[in-house]
């Protein structure tokens, strides 16, 4: 986007709401979370990293503004722009116009055959058809989708992190706003919408930094490198099939965080099943926020200490993996396959201790 230009963050709510003031006067009432299938990309994702694509959702936001106050007549894109009280959003607009709106042409969302000779730049001539009154409507309705929005945030977030810090530019969260990455559906996240994802990213160890200059984690460079969300990356384990191998000289690894862990207990060492048993509450304790962390360390390490014995306490063993069972039952749902894999390590130490 254009270095140095600062958004009248007030502005821009102002205007979403006298569209929205408008839209309820005559309401459509669509699938809140339908995508257009005439634009394609093109104005109809959420977020997007593309500047193009929020100028087009701008574009379909302002036409549907403009026909509900003057009806009927066909501005350029630099008259509606100044009707709705957008002129702050051309230095924006201005490099991507031309290529926007014949794009939303070819989607069938701007009638081309407004198009006058001659005419270019922030002079063409913008009139949406039905479909882009449609897809208008529905970007306002898409708005008020708490979930879709709170989760489009989070993987906007991480994203945003992921390519400025590969720039060696500044993290500061509050820049997102002059990003494209900044926009949901063409209105602004809310300060709590990013609060609450930058926490939500640093408790899954996502990211790191702090809640105002987040930083990306390994597992966030893999989260956006290697699945297509937050979501689907949280989800990973539950379509990896999992065989469990525990092999008797594997050193306590557990490796549950992993999404294809193999594991066969060959040794029937039940202390070495119970110290690799423990190493793995601790692995799966540290998936977890910091303040659930401290009890799957403490159970964690008194089975580490029956482990050292010659002959475990296996009353106090039995115990111990009783409350390592409720913990995993209680654990986050994003975490239950994982949580489901780790239990198997309890299966083994029963069976191989008799």
């Amino acid at each position: 986007m254009a270095s140095g230009f600062k958004i009248d963050k007030q502005g821009i709510r102002k205007m979403v709401r006298e569209i929205e003031r408008e839209f309820a006067k005559t309401p459509v009432r669509l699938p809140v979370n339908g995508e257009p299938t005439a634009s394609g990309s093109v104005g109809g994702r959420a977020t997007t990293g593309s500047e193009l694509e929020l100028v087009a959702g701008w574009l379909l936001d302002w036409g549907y503004a403009y026909s509900k106050v003057k009806p009927g007549l066909v501005p350029s894109v630099a008259e509606m722009m100044s009707d709705v009280g957008a002129e702050e959003f051309v230095p924006l607009v201005e490099p991507y116009v031309e290529v926007a709106v014949a794009t939303l042409e070819e989607a069938g969302l701007f009638n081309g055959s407004a198009r006058t000779f001659g005419s270019d730049g922030m002079g063409l001539p913008v009139w949406l058809t039905d479909v882009g009154q449609r897809e208008a409507v529905s970007r306002i309705e898409r708005r008020k989708d708490n979930l879709t929005r709170r989760s489009a945030c989070r993987d906007a977030v991480l994203r945003w992190v992921y390519e400025r810090g590969a720039n060696g530019e500044s993290t500061d969260i509050a820049e997102i706003a002059t990003s494209p990455y900044g926009w949901f559906n063409g209105m602004l996240f809310s300060a709590a919408d990013l609060v609450e994802a930058v926490q939500f990213l640093r408790n899954r160890r996502l990211l790191a930094g702090t809640d105002e200059t987040p930083t990306i984690e390994p597992a966030g460079t893999e989260c956006i490198e290697q699945y297509g969300g937050v979501v689907e990356y949280l989800n990973r384990a539950n379509n990896a099939g999992v065989n469990v191998t525990i092999m008797g000289n594997n050193s306590g690894q557990l490796a549950v965080a992993n999404r294809d862990v193999a594991q066969n207990q060959t040794s029937t060492n039940q202390a070495e099943a119970l110290a690799i048993y423990a190493n793995a509450l601790r692995e799966f304790g540290q998936l977890l926020p910091s303040e659930q962390q401290p009890e799957y360390e403490e159970v964690a390490q008194a089975l580490e200490r029956e482990a050292t014995k010659t002959e475990p306490n296996k009353g106090w063993v039995k115990a111990l993996l009783d409350r390592a069972k409720g913990l995993l039952e209680g654990a986050p749902a994003n975490l239950h396959n994982l949580a489901q894999v780790t239990k198997v390590a309890f299966d083994i130490y029963s069976q191989t201790a008799g």
